[in-house]
């Protein structure tokens, strides 16, 4: 009797776990019923989910071409005004902000049309290419969007929009002067919100020895216009010829300044109204955009290019100008196949607050601020650099990201060059400039005379073309 008096609650407890376990796969199983009920009514049509796959394809290198004619197959006429170079243009249609800005012919490793843009850096929004030909050819490719890797994981990137020319049967040289224009994926038939002229990057003969120098864009109304004359006439001397600049902001005297070195033939001033939000929604005016423009846009006619700061020069200490440098360490490799495509120059600060040197030939400030940081920054920290444009695919602040196949970079050392910033901060990094370590550099002595001579003829012209 105990026994039994004792299994009689144990079988009420297993009756009701089995009840208990029966209501709950009911209500499962009745979720189940009603969740798929709901998925079916939320599935995509068919022709929403072909639009979705062609939009993924878009990204993808295999073919390019989706249609061509003159006018069929959408509305492919050419826009009636001219196409545009070196300004900013929307692209209409898309989810997130999406500028364009120039464009040029890609031929070394893949066939394109090159163009920089920004947008979005992760998950932009698929665009096609209509590109309107020379022989009235009207051609719409697939593109792919990259973003340029220097973008500290803001929401928007410098950009690289790659219009692909894969079995069309147009040859990269073929574009050049074509007009080209990137629109939404999702709405090719819309009228298109920018035009541009597809530019060359075939090098000139003739150009092996020149050197052209590239800034990243002026903003803030940039107005150090004294020592503006001193850095255009030092890199003369060093051997620079032509100089590419962007322009956000400039206070009166620089835009002047620039307007009368431009007048001369030796600065392209580009306008940069980027409409998005500097350093909150994409690194420091876009400047990687405009690093890579200035890349493609020397690649024809630049034999070197010197990508430096307004703050900074690229000092020898042997040779009297950077050609002759870069010559000669390209010189120093056997065999000359395995020379170099760039060469990277440690930074030194030279601290605008440190006492001036008391031996200073001259009354400028490459005479009279020689103290300098004495160990210089490890390469690619704070370096910067000269190189061939037509070996680089991809430019960043301090080196090249991407070089053409078979390309190179490599340091120089410091007994043969050295990058001298002239900063006006007095910190950087915690360090404290005026406990760090430092010594006395009069190398950039040896230009003084001359670089007087230049600084004060080009003042007494700037008298006269900019009286204010």
């Amino acid at each position: 009797m105990k026994w039994r008096a004792r299994a009689a609650p144990y079988r009420a407890k297993e009756r009701a776990n089995i009840s208990f376990f029966i209501f709950v796969m009911f209500f499962a199983v009745f979720g189940v019923i009603v969740l798929t009920q709901l998925l079916l009514l939320e599935r995509p049509n068919t022709s929403a989910s072909s639009r979705s796959r062609y939009n993924e394809e878009l990204q993808g290198w295999e073919g390019s071409r989706i249609e061509t004619g003159n006018g069929d197959g959408g509305d492919s006429s050419i826009p009636a005004h001219a196409p545009l170079d070196a300004v900013w243009q929307p692209v209409a249609g898309t989810r997130f902000r999406f500028y364009v800005y120039s464009a040029y012919v890609e031929r070394r490793s893949v066939a394109v049309v090159r163009v920089i843009a920004a947008t979005k850096t992760r998950g932009p929004d698929s665009v096609i290419c209509r590109l309107w030909l020379p022989d009235n050819r009207t051609l719409t490719l697939k593109a792919r969007v990259k973003a340029i890797r220097e973008n500290w994981n803001l929401k928007y990137s410098a950009t690289y929009v790659l219009c692909l020319l894969r079995d069309t049967g147009v040859k990269p040289q073929d574009t050049v002067g074509a007009s080209i224009s990137v629109l939404a994926a999702n709405s090719p038939n819309r009228s298109p919100t920018n035009l541009l002229i597809v530019l060359d990057t075939e090098p000139k003969s003739g150009i092996e020895e020149t050197l052209h120098i590239c800034v990243k864009p002026f903003h803030f109304s940039y107005n150090r216009d004294d020592w503006l004359v001193e850095w255009f006439e030092f890199n003369r001397l060093l051997g620079a010829s032509h100089f590419y600049m962007y322009n956000e902001s400039l206070s009166t005297p620089v835009g002047c300044l620039l307007d009368h070195y431009r007048k001369q033939g030796l600065v392209t001033l580009l306008p940069w109204k980027l409409p998005i939000i500097s350093k909150v929604e994409i690194r420091t005016e876009g400047q990687f955009a405009a690093f890579n423009d200035c890349l493609y846009r020397s690649m024809s006619k630049a034999g070197w290019l010197l990508v430096i700061d307004v703050d900074e020069l690229v000092v020898p200490r042997r040779e009297r100008n950077l050609p002759a440098l870069l010559t000669a360490l390209r010189a120093s490799y056997s065999p000359p196949s395995k020379a170099p495509a760039a060469f990277l120059f440690r930074n030194a600060f030279f601290y605008l607050r440190w006492d001036d040197d008391t031996e200073a030939p001259a009354s400028l400030v490459t005479a009279r601020k020689t103290r300098r940081w004495a160990t210089p920054h490890a390469l690619k920290n704070r370096s910067k650099y000269a190189l061939r444009p037509r070996d680089a695919v991809e430019l960043g602040n301090h080196f090249v990201w991407e070089h053409s196949p078979g390309a190179s970079s490599a340091g120089v050392p410091t007994e043969r060059a050295l990058l001298h910033h002239y900063r006006i901060a007095c910190e950087y990094g915690g360090v404290n400039c005026l406990t760090v370590p430092s010594t006395v550099d009069r190398t950039a002595h040896r230009w003084s005379e001359e670089l007087l001579q230049r600084v004060i003829h080009e003042r007494e012209l700037l008298i006269k073309d900019c009286p204010a």
